[in-house]
């Protein structure tokens, strides 16, 4: 019982410094807003738009709607995962 109790408790405190992952680690803040300008910007949308294009094409060559529902799930996922991943990595408890 006390071994089980003493791992809470280590689990506890290792968590709870974790927590503020997403806040330091500045000197990458430049890539970072570099690849988000790509992804959101003109780049991130030309590649959303072919992938919706392809995905269009390769569904009305298969005559299936799953190749089309892939590309346009795909474009979204360019688009949006971005924010996501910033918002899960950035939450503080």
């Amino acid at each position: 019982m006390k071994k089980v109790l003493g791992l809470s408790v280590l689990m506890v405190a290792v968590m709870s410094v974790s927590a503020f992952a997403g806040v330091g680690g500045t000197e990458f803040q430049s890539i970072y807003d570099l690849i988000l300008g790509w992804a959101q910007g003109y780049l991130g949308k030309t590649i959303a738009l072919v992938m919706f294009l392809a995905g269009i094409g390769m569904g009305v060559a298969r005559q299936s709607i799953w190749a089309a529902v892939m590309g346009v799930s795909a474009a979204i996922t360019v688009y949006y995962a971005p924010n996501i991943i910033d918002s899960i990595v950035a939450a503080t408890i």
